[in-house]
């Protein structure tokens, strides 16, 4: 079900750590702003630093030399110590969407949590803020020389804890950031409400039912098996998908989905993989399962999708991390089985490749074209 199922690459988290930086670098020029005398210390240090000679340029000028220059750790001193003149409880301004608070002005579950966190440590700040809808602290420490930041919710369970720099933050910030663009990746469900069959209109998990697409001499056959498989404790419906290539076959999945009985939304929970070439298995890249290696289901398609909504289909980093948006649900698709019309266009994109794969589900149909596969007889 991937955009791109034979080629992974590595996840950029070079932008989540850009955007924390800058944040950073936000905040010190906010506590330099209202410091002129640090700053003027550092002015200061920086012009007597100076070998002679060098009086007759202006202080920015001087600044560029000792940066370029053999008297570079001067300028780094300089500003350590201007800095830290500039630390206070309030000296970080507030990011968009949340608020600093103080401990007194936490709930008393979140203060008792941060207090036992301070034991050794040393408190930064506490910022108020939403998070999948609900209201979370997040705490910045110092302990044994390292930034961590706690993440406590209301009630005083401890959502994360994280050490700065550390792959768990990479992490964070990479969920942080696709939150922060719209891609939700996670989805409040009662599993007790899933069922390996479901009646959904674009993706209806009927063993039996059977779609047949081509592109010249290329097959894409999809397939409702009546076999299940019980995948993180939900037993989940088989779809197969068997792709061939010059009648040549080179790929069969087996993808396990489950539909939430009250809302139609249909959920992703991972994929066997058998890649062949000459008749033979070579690999099984791009197989995945929820729960198992940090990987967790995804929405694979709404009951009722809407112009606009962005999800994750799967969630397994490293492996598979496919996402797509709802570009519309009235589109008409021309096909060799047929005109179709209140189509809904998913718009597919993964953080780990670039290309862009388009897909098109008719109303009772379900998949009639993906990216040059279309319908080629009706079901």
């Amino acid at each position: 079900m991937s955009v791109e199922k034979r080629v992974r690459r590595p996840v950029d988290l070079t932008k989540a750590r850009r955007a924390k930086i800058q944040r950073q670098l936000s905040s010190i020029d906010e506590r330099l702003r209202f410091r002129p005398n640090s700053i003027k210390a550092v002015e200061l240090t920086l012009i007597s630093s100076l070998p002679h000679g060098s009086t007759n340029t202006t202080p920015v000028d001087k600044t560029v030399k000792l940066m370029n220059s053999k008297y570079s750790w001067i300028f780094a001193a300089a500003l350590t110590v201007a800095l830290c003149g500039c630390a206070s409880p309030q000296r970080n301004a507030a990011e968009s969407g949340e608020t600093k608070v103080s401990l007194a002005q936490t709930p008393t579950a979140v203060r008792q949590v941060i207090e036992r966190e301070l034991v050794g440590a040393q408190l930064e700040d506490i910022a108020r803020k939403e998070r999948a809808g609900r209201t979370v602290y997040e705490t910045d420490l110092i302990r044994d020389g390292h930034k961590w930041e706690v993440v406590v919710a209301e009630d005083g369970q401890i959502i994360s804890k994280l050490r700065e720099g550390s792959a768990e933050e990479r992490k964070a910030d990479r969920r942080e950031e696709a939150t922060t663009a719209g891609w939700r990746e996670t989805f409040n469900v009662s599993k007790a409400d899933l069922a390996p069959t479901g009646s959904n209109a674009y993706l209806a998990i009927q063993p039996g039912r059977v779609l047949r697409l081509a592109h010249g001499t290329d097959r894409l056959t999809v397939s409702i098996l009546s076999e299940t498989s019980t995948v993180d404790g939900i037993t989940t419906g088989v779809l197969e998908e068997r792709e061939e290539k010059d009648g040549q076959l080179i790929e069969v999945s087996r993808n396990f989905f489950a539909t939430d009985q009250k809302t139609g939304d249909v959920y992703y929970f991972g994929e066997d993989v058998d890649n062949y070439k000459d008749g033979k298995i070579i690999n099984h890249d791009s197989a995945w399962l929820s729960g198992r290696n940090g990987a967790r289901f995804g929405l694979m398609i709404p009951g009722k999708p809407k112009v606009g909504d962005k999800f994750y289909q799967e969630i397994a980093p490293s492996v598979a991390l496919d996402r797509v948006e709802v570009v519309s649900v009235d589109a008409t698709v021309k096909t060799p089985a047929g005109t179709f019309r209140h189509c809904v266009h998913l718009r597919e994109t993964t953080p780990l490749d670039p290309d862009v794969s388009h897909k098109y589900y008719a109303p009772g149909i379900g998949m009639i074209k993906d990216d040059e596969f279309e319908l080629v007889e009706n079901p």
